[in-house]
């Protein structure tokens, strides 16, 4: 249960046997490629020279983007499985190979210009109704007229105008064309935004029914059908229906893809593994005739990836060289976690923080039992971790869930036995009191904070023994006393003098305690002052260092934090069922039922939340502070996509 070893591979090949080989590390999905050190003097390496496959890179996702277009677009057509048949499905598994051999029998190609050709007609008949909705809109406002608005033009007689102004003007408009003489007007429709009018007046009076409509912006009417208005809108809606039922007809025939978008997402895998292998290509070093490719792997792993090059082009024919990590690279390695199925889950708490660096100590088993107990602390009652232990239990094994997804179910899961146990301690089950009751929460607050800091006490003290185990082991032995083991030396004194001369009554434990505790206090006046060039500025620093007591004093005081939650959810647990206990017989078994569903939900999600947050806080600033600092990098090796199938190493 720690950071797993690394190892530095170099792999040198033949030319002809890259892309064999690259699959191969890329199916195992395992060994992170990096470019050899610029630095590196070594007359063998003058030989080589870096790739560039850029141009090939960008063709390779050029057609990733067009496949995951095509995808995007069938998706809006294709309808997909249910939630439930979704989480019951589980992905298909083939290997790299399995997967190459299918997409390249397939014209990927012409499925994608067959898409693309679906989609362009579907948006010319989508442009094209868009058109016809417009027009429709205008044959709708003129629709009463009884005549073709083009034959105005063809009245030489009379002055005829046909057009609209703003609505709102549309009052005075028809006063000032009641003062012209002999002028004709009929309203053709009024809407909120303009009014329509057809004006007819003598040609002696035409100066002043223009000056008329130039006065209230008057537009003449641009009518650019053949026929009636009324006609024109029958011909639109006819051919708005017969675009109607081709589009339902593409749409059908779209939704009939979903073969077709099963080969899309694997073209998907297959295009976006092969742009990797064309990315890594730029990282390794070649020559005429070889290339040397360089990477991180875990030191357990080295078997697997011999078993792999022996398949796939024979181990005689690849160089396998690997080299144990220097103490000046260990900033630069890349780490990969090993603990078993129970803290796994765990290092999920540990990644949000940061990875450990690779002469750092992996925090997560350590952090562990100290989250589940505070967790299972604040939570406490029996009912809701039967409840989180039914929920995880039943996605775990009932439901096809994958990823870190699956790993958050197991974390939670784990964590529910914490809140069953502390549950029967406290003797709460959804609030209502147990037949029997260890602490109770509601009588027993002080001894529960005790508990509370008595639990703050050894993760602290943890914590202080861990970092002088760490510090020992990075050779700052100074370090290890002044930060670590003389602190832990303080506190168990400062404990021994409370059990001493509070508790037991024994002044022979107080002043056991006492003496612990200044020893220590000396004793990193003493070592600061030794281990430093500057023996005054040692002492200074030692000084400033004891100074640090007030901070521990705040750190056991943030542990009370584990019983004020404990209290709060069981006080909130059983308000809630006396409100539901005050209704009405009749409506306790109505309203009531739903009612205390509800709260008894809310609760649950509060108090999972904040025992959640409370607990990493708790982790990361008074536990992990002592000890752990943090900034590694996670191994980013040449993968696959998997976003729809698992790739099985077969080689």
């Amino acid at each position: 249960m720690a950071i797993a070893k690394m190892k530095k591979m170099t792999l040198l090949a033949e030319q002809s046997n890259k892309d064999p080989l690259l699959k191969a590390v890329q199916e195992m999905q395992s060994l992170e490629i990096i470019p050899l050190s610029d630095s590196n003097e070594d007359e063998l390496y003058e030989q080589f020279s870096f790739e560039d496959t850029n141009n090939q890179t960008s063709k390779f996702d050029s057609k990733l983007k067009d496949i995951q277009h095509a995808i995007d677009y069938l998706n809006d057509y294709i309808e997909g499985p249910g939630l439930v048949e979704k989480l019951k499905t589980q992905r298909e598994r083939m290997s790299l190979a399995d997967l190459e051999e299918r997409i390249e029998s397939k014209n990927i190609d012409q499925l994608l210009e067959t898409v693309l050709e679906k989609e362009k007609e579907m948006i010319r008949l989508s442009d094209k109704r868009k058109v016809l909705r417009e027009d429709e809109a205008f044959l709708r406002k003129w629709s009463t007229l009884e005549f073709n608005p083009n034959t105005i033009g063809e009245i030489h007689l009379m002055t005829v105008q046909l057009g609209t102004i703003h609505s709102e003007d549309a009052y005075e408009f028809k006063q000032e064309l009641k003062n012209v003489g002999s002028a004709y007007y009929e309203e053709i429709y009024s809407r909120k935004d303009d009014s329509a009018y057809l004006i007819i007046g003598d040609k002696e009076q035409q100066k002043e029914i223009e000056q008329v409509l130039q006065n209230f912006q008057f537009n003449p009417i641009e009518y650019l059908f053949n026929d009636l208005p009324q006609v024109e809108l029958e011909k639109n809606l006819k051919v708005q229906d017969d675009i109607i039922h081709q589009k339902q007809f593409l749409t059908s025939e779209i939704a009939g893809f979903k073969e077709a978008m099963k080969e899309l997402e694997l073209a998907e895998e297959y295009y976006y593994n092969y742009s990797q292998r064309e990315s890594a290509k730029q990282l390794l070093m070649n020559s005429e005739s070889l290339f040397l490719l360089y990477g991180w792997l875990e030191e357990e792993r080295i078997p697997q990836l011999i078993d792999s090059i022996d398949k796939v082009v024979g181990k005689e024919n690849v160089a396998v060289l690997d080299e144990d990590v220097e103490l000046n690279e260990y900033k630069k390695v890349p780490i990969v976690l090993k603990n078993n199925a129970v803290v796994t889950p765990f290092e999920t708490v540990t990644e949000m923080y940061s990875l450990p660096k690779y002469d750092e100590i992996d925090p997560t088993p350590l952090m562990m039992p100290f989250y589940m107990i505070f967790f299972g602390m604040m939570s406490a009652d029996l009912g809701y971790g039967l409840l989180l232990f039914a929920a995880t239990l039943f996605a775990l094994k009932g439901v096809n869930i994958e990823g870190s997804m699956r790993k958050n179910l197991k974390f939670f899961h784990v964590l529910s036995y914490s809140v069953m146990a502390f549950g029967v301690l406290f003797g709460s089950f959804f609030g209502r009191e147990l037949p029997f009751v260890i602490l109770s929460v509601q009588e027993d607050v002080i001894p529960i904070l005790i508990i509370s800091v008595a639990l703050g006490f050894v993760q602290m003290f943890t914590g202080l023994i861990t970092m002088g185990i760490v510090k020992g082991k990075q050779g700052q032995k100074a370090a290890a006393y002044i930060d670590g083991y003389s602190w832990a030396m303080i506190l168990l004194g400062v404990l021994l003098w409370v059990l001493g001369s509070m508790v037991l009554d024994n002044s022979l434990l107080s002043t056991i305690g006492i003496i612990v505790a200044v020893l220590n206090v000396v004793g990193i006046l003493f070592v600061s002052t030794l281990a430093s060039k500057k023996k005054g500025l040692g002492f200074a620093l030692g000084a400033y260092n004891i100074y640090g007591i007030t901070g521990y004093v705040g750190d056991i005081v943030s542990y009370t934090r584990l019983m004020a939650l404990a209290v709060s959810s069981a006080s909130i647990a059983l308000a809630f069922n006396m409100i539901v206990g005050f209704l009405p017989t009749a409506a306790k078994f109505s309203v009531g039922i739903v009612l205390i569903v509800a709260l008894h939900s809310l609760n649950i999600f509060l108090t999972f939340l904040s025992a959640y947050v409370h607990t990493a806080r708790l982790q990361y600033v008074e536990f992990f502070g002592k000890f752990y600092e943090g900034g590694g990098k996670k191994l980013n090796p040449l993968r696959t996509l998997e976003k729809y199938i698992f790739i099985d190493n077969k080689n």
